[in-house]
């Protein structure tokens, strides 16, 4: 929850602590399970306030059970690292040590092209996993917002983005895991096809987990047929409350792969031609068949195709009448997928909702009123809040804007969770808002699969 403000200007708070340093036998412990060049002493990084100088790299699976043995014998809480996209997201690493990276990690390990599933190590960046299905009929249903993202890191922290829509979330295309556990012991969740649900639902703890119950070894993930046709529409739909009607029929049709509603401050950045009077952006992606996109390009009213005779059954609905789209400029939903995860200002606050979509309306009314720019993926509710702050701006100001996310989270239905924000606002506060009722589960979880309490700790609400 909110904490009461102390008025501490951000310009006021000074530098992180300094790294704290490992001692000598614990260097000896970890090079000798790791390896010499296992263990790497580097400038520091600082994750939310906390200055981290080393890192620990298994070379391979086998090593990272022993590596966590060592961890939990010295006492070393670690922060574990895939590409290093989201080390922000979750509460602040209070007590870590040390990062541990899961970069040697890497690879395919089996690619069936005739089932359609994918056997990846965790820290293999997706790119990879992108390129080697280029040439086959099938696709990776990932699409984080970080370019340099590896699978490991997308899965713990259930990285989502403008697809997810169509693709489903992580947990959705994840057949099975290899984990090490924080007491090292290596498990395996669920397996290679549905059928194999051995430990199928204990995947689902780790995936969104944030790295807090084991590290991701390797994961089976069910692949998506290419569509044969994929087209991407911008439309403007003002700034009346029919937006939302609009822009949740549109994101409902049936070739509709991705949808988003932008508001007229983040658009530009979107469709830099386009008139800042043209209020809110509706930017689509449709894949599939040829003729199902057809059709449905059809139902938006398409500059290209407007002229074209409506064949039977497909007459806009009531909730797309009046909206006309047109050819998306080039890489639009590239820079979508980017902006999803920028926070600008001097003071950058980035709130993530998840919402009733049919309460998107209201939801959007309170954001407004914080001065919150909004980016809004209105078939699945989830929306992303960004609040710039003044460079003067203290604690008080950052309760607000956490306020009034909760707030419009909770006349939607559902929750706000703080995804970015500086390490001084973020000090002494759940970013997670309220403890779930799920909590003192997750905490018993958390002790049986990590009694040491050296994987990512404090991250979790």
């Amino acid at each position: 929850m909110p904490v009461a403000s102390d008025d501490t200007p951000a310009a006021a708070v000074g530098p992180p602590p300094p790294a704290p340093a490992l001692a000598a036998d614990a260097q000896r412990a970890l090079r000798a399970v790791a390896g010499e060049a296992g263990l790497q002493e580097h400038a520091p990084i600082d994750v939310d306030g906390v200055s981290l100088a080393f890192t620990v790299e298994p070379p391979d699976a086998d090593a990272v059970g022993p590596v966590l043995r060592v961890l939990a014998e010295h006492g070393l809480p670690a922060l574990v690292r895939g590409g290093g996209s989201r080390l922000g997201l979750g509460n602040p690493p209070i007590g870590a040590r040390l990062l541990l990276s899961t970069r040697a990690l890497s690879g395919i390990t089996e690619l069936d092209v005739a089932d359609g599933v994918l056997c990846a190590r965790a820290g293999t960046p997706l790119r990879t996993l992108h390129d080697a299905l280029e040439d086959s009929v099938w696709e990776l249903p990932l699409d984080p917002p970080a370019s340099h993202a590896t699978l490991g890191g997308v899965l713990a922290t259930a990285a989502v983005g403008p697809r997810h829509g169509g693709f489903g979330r992580p947990r959705d295309i994840v057949l099975g895991l290899d984990v090490t556990l924080g007491d090292g012991l290596r498990a395996r969740c669920g397996g290679r096809v549905v059928k194999n649900v051995t430990g199928y639902d204990l995947a689902k703890l780790h995936i969104g987990g944030f790295g807090a119950f084991g590290v991701l070894l390797s994961a089976w993930l069910r692949l998506r047929p290419r569509p044969a046709c994929v087209r991407v529409l911008s439309a403007s739909l003002g700034d009346g409350p029919e937006r939302w009607e609009r822009g949740l029929a549109a994101a409902r049709l049936p070739s509709a792969r991705a949808a988003a509603l932008i508001d007229p401050a983040l658009a530009a950045a979107l469709e830099p031609s386009r008139p800042a009077s043209a209020g809110w952006l509706l930017l689509m992606e449709l894949a599939g068949d040829e003729a199902a996109v057809a059709r449905d390009a059809r139902l938006l009213g398409t500059a290209c195709e407007a002229a074209a005779a409506p064949r039977p059954g497909t007459r806009p609905s009531d909730g797309l009448v009046g909206l006309v789209a047109s050819e998306a400029s080039p890489g639009a939903l590239g820079r979508l997928r980017a902006l999803q995860g920028e926070t600008f200002g001097p003071v950058g606050l980035r709130f993530r909702l998840a919402v009733l979509p049919d309460r998107l309306g209201a939801v959007s009314e309170r954001l407004e009123r914080a001065a919150a720019e909004l980016l809004v993926f209105p078939a699945s509710g989830v929306v992303f809040a960004r609040v710039s702050l003044d460079l003067d701006a203290d604690l008080s100001a950052v309760d607000r804007a956490w306020l009034a996310a909760r707030e419009a989270a909770r006349a939607g239905g559902g929750f706000a969770v703080l995804e970015a924000a500086p390490p001084w606002a973020k000090r002494a506060r759940n970013v997670f808002g309220e403890a779930p009722a799920t909590a003192p589960l997750l905490r018993t979880l958390k002790h049986r699969f990590d009694p040491a309490g050296i994987l990512n700790p404090h991250r979790l609400p």
